[in-house]
C-alpha cells in the first residue's frame, strides 16, 4: 500500500505542476488549492499505512517472544494466534528413522563327490557302519550306498543291490535374515535378528510329506508347504534368534537380552555375521561397556543355563520362573580392548603409521547342580515336573588373547584361546554306578591359537598366509562330541574323549564359523580340532568388485590316535567280556591331506554378492583305515565340492 501511494505521488506531482503553469491566474489559484488538499491527503496515507506497518512489526515481535516463552514454560494463550505459533515452531527431540532394516538373502548350491573319501562302509550282517560320520552322525554318502539289505543266501537286496551305488550328492538351500532396530530414543534402540527359511534345503517340504489322500506319493506333489517343527521339518518357517536393548548413558552404554557374542579372531567365540556362516554364537547377558583412556572396559554377566522353568503344557501359569538357582549355569566376563575407529586407522595409515590394538576377554563359569534327567530327556514339556537334581560341580575359565596390527600394506592378527575346569561329577544319573565309574572327576584343558598375516604388494594383489593349532586328545576319534556315551575303538571318526578310566579332556573344539577350508574341516570334521594347519594364498583383484583366490591347505593331526589310521593293524579281543585292542597304530600317520580351494568372487558396493567355489581334498595316510574283519587297508581317495552362492546385503 505505501508503495502504490509514493509511487502515484511521484507520478502525478510533476503532472499537475505542469498543467497548472497554462492556467490564467483564478484557475492556478484554485489548482494551488487542490495541490494542497492533494498533500494532505497524501500524508494522512502515508500516516496511515506506517502506522499498519509498525503495528505489524510489533505484533510479530511479540509472537517471537511469545514463542521463546512457550519453549521454557509452555505455550501462551493470551490470543487466538499464540497457541498454533507454539505448535509450529515447537523443536523435535529426536529426528530418527524408527524402524531400519540390515540384513541379507542367500542362495547356495553345493555338489560333493566322493565326500566319504570311499571309507565308508556298512556291514551287511550287524548293520554296523563305520568310517567319517559313522556311529553317530548323518553318514556323507547316497542314501543307497547304505541300503544293504541281504536274503537268507546273503545276496544284497537292497537299494545298493539294485540301482546301485553312487558317489554324488548335493542340494540347494536359502536364507532370509533380517535385522531390524526399533529406534526407540535417540539414545535407546532394540535390535532383532530374525532367519527365514533358515538353511531350509529346497525341495524338502513337498506337498504329499507326510503323505496326504491326494498326495500319496511325492511324484505327485505339487509345489512346497510351510516347514513346521516336528511335523516336516525340524524347525519352523520364522526362528527369532536374538532380540536385545542398546541404551547410551554418560558414563557408557548398557545391553541387555539375548545377544551375538563374539571376539578376536573367532577361535573362542563367533556371532557368524559371514554370508556363508551357519552358526553364530549366542548368549543371555547383561552387560555395560565404557571407555577409559584408550580402552574399553566391558563388564558382563551370563545366564549359559537356567535349568527347567515352571512351564507346563496346556495350563496358563503367566509369568514362568527359573525353579532353581543352584542347576544355573553362571557366567561372569570381563573384556578389556583397544580397539581404534575406521577413521582413526584410515589416518594413522595415510600419516605413515602403524596400529597396535589389542585385547583380553575373561570369563568364569559356575554350576554347582545340574537337572540332568530334564536336560538328557530332551523334553521342554517336562521341565515343570522335574523333581531330581544331580551334583555336578562344574566350573571353568575360558579366556582369549587377542592383537592386531596394521602397518602400510601388512596386516597380522593373532589369537590364542583356552579353556580350563572341571566337572566334578561327570554323571547323568541320581545313584553312583561303581562299575562304570561315571560319578568322577573330568578335568578340562585345552587350547588354540591362530595367526593371520596378510601382504598387499600391489593394490590389486593380496598375500596371505593362515597357521591355526588346536589342542588334541590321545582318546580315539576327533572328539568334536567329547562327551558322548560312545566308547570308540581305535579309527573311530568320532567318540568320547573321556572314556572309561581317561579322566581328561584336552581336544580343543575351535568355533564351527572360523571356516578353514571348504572339505575336510568344514564338511568331514565338522570343526578345527586336534590339528595343525597352514594356509597359504593369493588374492587377485580385477576391479573394486570382481577377483578371484586361490588357497591350499595343509592339516596334519598333532595326535596321531585322533586319526582313521589308527586302525591300521589293530585287532578287538575280548577279556572276561571287556574288549580291548591290539596291534593298533602300526602304520599311523599324522598327515591328513591337501586341500586346493577356488573362488571366483564379485562384490558390489551396492549389496549384490556372488561367487563359484570349487575344493578338492588330496588325502594323506592318516585318513587311510583298516576294517577289524579283515587286514585289508581301505585307502582314502580324492574329494572334491563345487558351490555357488548368490547374496543380496541390505
Amino acid at each position: 500500500m505505501f508503495a502504490r501511494v509514493l509511487l502515484l505521488s511521484l507520478v502525478t506531482l510533476p503532472a499537475v505542476s505542469a498543467h497548472a503553469a497554462k492556467k490564467p491566474a483564478g484557475a492556478q489559484a484554485q489548482s494551488v488549492t487542490s495541490t494542497v488538499a492533494l498533500k494532505e491527503a497524501l500524508k494522512e496515507a502515508l500516516k496511515a499505512e506506517l502506522r499498519d506497518e509498525l503495528s505489524e512489526a510489533l505484533k510479530a515481535e511479540i509472537k517471537a517472544e511469545l514463542a521463546a516463552d512457550s519453549a521454557a514454560t509452555g505455550p501462551v494463550e493470551e490470543d487466538g494466534w499464540s497457541e498454533e505459533e507454539w505448535k509450529w515452531e515447537e523443536p523435535s527431540d529426536r529426528r530418527l528413522n524408527f524402524l531400519e532394516f540390515d540384513g541379507y538373502f542367500r542362495f547356495r548350491y553345493d555338489v560333493f563327490t566322493n565326500l566319504d573319501l570311499k571309507t565308508y562302509r556298512t556291514n551287511a550282517t550287524t548293520g554296523q557302519a563305520s568310517g567319517p560320520f559313522a556311529p553317530g552322525a548323518t553318514p556323507p554318502v547316497p542314501i543307497c550306498n547304505t541300503d544293504l539289505g541281504s536274503d537268507a543266501d546273503g545276496n544284497l537286496t537292497g537299494c545298493a543291490a539294485g540301482a546301485g551305488e553312487s558317489q554324488t550328492i548335493g542340494g540347494a538351500n536359502m536364507r532370509l535374515r533380517l535385522e531390524p532396530v526399533l529406534n526407540v530414543l535417540e539414545d535407546a534402540k532394540v535390535k532383532a535378528q530374525i532367519d527365514i527359511l533358515d538353511n531350509i534345503v529346497l525341495g524338502s517340504t513337498p506337498e504329499g510329506f507326510p503323505p496326504t489322500l491326494g498326495t500319496p506319493f511325492l511324484a505327485l506333489s505339487e509345489g512346497q508347504t510351510a516347514p513346521s517343527d516336528g511335523t516336516n521339518a525340524l524347525a519352523d518357517s520364522i526362528r527369532v534368534k536374538r532380540v536385545w536393548a542398546e541404551v547410551q548413558t554418560s558414563l557408557g552404554e548398557l545391553r541387555v537380552g539375548r545377544m551375538p557374542a563374539s571376539f578376536g579372531m573367532g577361535l573362542l567365540m563367533n556371532e557368524g555375521r559371514g554370508l556363508d556362516s551357519d552358526y553364530g554364537d549366542t548368549v543371555d547377558r547383561i552387560m555395560f561397556a565404557t571407555k577409559i583412556g584408550d580402552f574399553h572396559v566391558i563388564p558382563a554377566f551370563d545366564w549359559a543355563a537356567s535349568g527347567p522353568t515352571s512351564d507346563l503344557r496346556l495350563v496358563s501359569g503367566g509369568q514362568p520362573f527359573d525353579r532353581d538357582q543352584r542347576d544355573d549355569v553362571d557366567e561372569y566376563v570381563l573384556a578389556i580392548v583397544k580397539q581404534d575407529t575406521q577413521e582413526d586407522i584410515a589416518e594413522k595409515l595415510q600419516n605413515d603409521e602403524f596400529v597396535l590394538n589389542y585385547g583380553t576377554y575373561q570369563a568364569l563359569r559356575f554350576q554347582a547342580l545340574d537337572a540332568a534327567a530334564y536336560t538328557q530327556g530332551a523334553d521342554p514339556t517336562q521341565g515343570g515336573l522335574t523333581k531330581h537334581l544331580v551334583e555336578r560341580d562344574a566350573r571353568a575359565w575360558r579366556y582369549s588373547l587377542w592383537v592386531k596390527l596394521l602397518w602400510r600394506k601388512l596386516s597380522v592378527e593373532a589369537e590364542y584361546a583356552g579353556i580350563i575346569g572341571k566337572i566334578g561329577n561327570a554323571s547323568f544319573a541320581t545313584t553312583y554306578d561303581e562299575a562304570l565309574d561315571t560319578q568322577r572327576k573330568i578335568d578340562i584343558n585345552q587350547h588354540a591359537a591362530a595367526i593371520n598375516a596378510e601382504y598387499r604388494p600391489r593394490d590389486d594383489v593380496t598375500l596371505r598366509l593362515l597357521s591355526v593349532v588346536a589342542s588334541g586328545d590321545r582318546a580315539p576319534g576327533w572328539g568334536v562330541t567329547p562327551f558322548s556315551s560312545a566308547a570308540p575303538r581305535p579309527g573311530s571318526w568320532d567318540g568320547s574323549q573321556a572314556p572309561i578310566g581317561d579322566n581328561r579332556i584336552s581336544n580343543f573344539r575351535v568355533d564351527p564359523d572360523f571356516v578353514v577350508d571348504m572339505i575336510l574341516w568344514r564338511q568331514l570334521v565338522g570343526t578345527v580340532t586336534d590339528a595343525l594347519i597352514f594356509r597359504p594364498g593369493i588374492q587377485y583383484d580385477v576391479n573394486e568388485s570382481f577377483g578371484a583366490s586361490l588357497d591350499l591347505v595343509y592339516s596334519r593331526a598333532l595326535m596321531g590316535q585322533s586319526t582313521p589310521s589308527d586302525s591300521i593293524g589293530c585287532r578287538s579281543t575280548t577279556t572276561g567280556g571287556s574288549i580291548s585292542y591290539v596291534g593298533c597304530g602300526s602304520d599311523r600317520d599324522k598327515n591328513l591331506g591337501l586341500e586346493i580351494d577356488a573362488k571366483l568372487f564379485y562384490d558390489s558396493s551396492a549389496g549384490l554378492h556372488a561367487w563359484l567355489q570349487w575344493g578338492l581334498l588330496i588325502p594323506f595316510g592318516g585318513l587311510d583305515r583298516e576294517l577289524d574283519t579283515s587286514s585289508d587297508r581301505i585307502n582314502a581317495s580324492i574329494a572334491q565340492t563345487l558351490q555357488a552362492m548368490i547374496a543380496l546385503s541390505f
